[in-house]
């Protein structure tokens, strides 16, 4: 697989983790930094140079390094992004394997000869994961064919969300008021995850509701404009960097924000839902897919730090519609987005993938 953080990083991590046993054992391929959201002790690792943007000569050693391997040891090849379908595809090729790959975020635009490798890619696979509905239009847009596209969501794990942290010791640990309010957001800081927007309504916000925290989790390349933009707020704006275990965050929040400007289905609106908070999120990709606007959360329009001020003031000042629609939302994701779904939908996929060309 390619570089990754945030949510591609959690869905490898749940995968290789919760992949049966009894029917494949996996292998990960992955460059030297990447490391998954948990310890698995039990998985064979490869490091692989590869890099988050194309570099012929690198990529086509890795590609020739990683043929050598997959030849007799391995039977299919899952790739995750798209510089892992690249690199990944073209080495199971190399090597005579069926690969698939999951796409994770809505397909960019490309230049005609990206635009070309990626529909060759496509055109040899074996199956193509979208993560979304959003994400299958773009690559349906993009020239490939419906039939090679399977629509698989990311799942949550709900027994993570079962124990509720003492959040009393929780606000202790990071000097927050038991009767302030907790506006989270998790996610990688970049530019496409909104978190400029969501501190911007934050200070509107703030300005009438001086008992309120926003608490960022994460880290990223926009992490020190990020703070410098906070620096006004002083520490009514919390951050406390990437956190493995996001659990006991959602569990002390009062209401979860996602204002990303772009979204492939988003895996921290489904972890607030699982954990029963009430979402406020832009109107986006597969965000509009996950969340239910007025039952589990309210959709606003991205980059619209008013509209998003005034949908966090809402739920925050109706305790009762904020609590009715987490109860609405955990619910929703135990019936559509459970863990244990998306790892039963991609091993039927394998078997499928294994059967036609064995």
């Amino acid at each position: 697989m390619r570089p990754a953080a945030g949510g591609i990083r959690r869905h490898v991590t749940d995968l290789l983790e919760n992949l049966d046993r009894r029917q494949c054992v996996p292998t990960l391929f992955a460059p030297e930094d990447f490391q998954p959201d948990r310890p698995l002790t039990d998985i064979s690792r490869h490091s692989v140079a590869i890099g988050p943007t194309t570099r012929p000569l690198p990529d086509y050693e890795a590609v020739c390094k990683l043929a050598q391997i997959f030849s007799g040891n391995i039977d299919i090849v899952h790739a995750h992004g798209l510089r892992g379908a690249v690199v990944g595809g073209f080495a199971a090729r190399r090597a005579r394997l069926p690969y698939l790959f999951t796409v994770h975020n809505l397909l960019p635009k490309m230049n005609p000869v990206q635009a070309a490798i990626f529909l060759e890619l496509a055109r040899t696979s074996s199956r193509i994961i979208a993560v979304s509905e959003a994400v299958g239009q773009t690559l349906r847009q993009s020239g490939v064919a419906a039939h090679k596209i399977a629509i698989v969501p990311n799942g949550v794990d709900l027994s993570r969300f079962e124990d509720r942290q003492n959040t009393k010791d929780f606000r202790s640990e990071y000097g927050i008021d038991q009767k302030e309010q907790i506006v989270l957001g998790v996610g990688r800081l970049a530019p496409e995850k909104g978190f400029d927007v969501l501190i911007e309504a934050f200070a509107t916000l703030h300005a009438h509701r001086p008992d309120i925290r926003l608490v960022i989790v994460g880290d990223g390349p926009e992490a020190l404009r990020l703070q410098h933009q906070a620096a006004p707020l002083g520490d009514r704006v919390l951050f406390v960097g990437h956190i493995s275990e996001t659990s006991p965050f959602f569990a002390a929040a009062d209401l979860v924000a996602a204002p990303s400007r772009q979204e492939g289905q988003g895996i921290v609106p489904l972890e607030a839902m699982a954990a029963g908070r009430a979402v406020v999120a832009s109107r986006v990709g597969g965000l509009v897919e996950t969340i239910l606007d007025g039952e589990t959360g309210l959709l606003v329009p991205p980059d619209d730090a008013l509209a998003l001020a005034k949908a966090m003031k809402l739920l925050l000042e109706d305790s009762r519609r904020r609590i009715a629609m987490g109860l609405v939302g955990r619910e929703r994701v135990r019936q559509h987005y459970s863990l244990q779904t998306q790892i039963q939908k991609i091993e039927a996929i394998y078997r499928d993938v294994f059967r036609r060309t064995a």
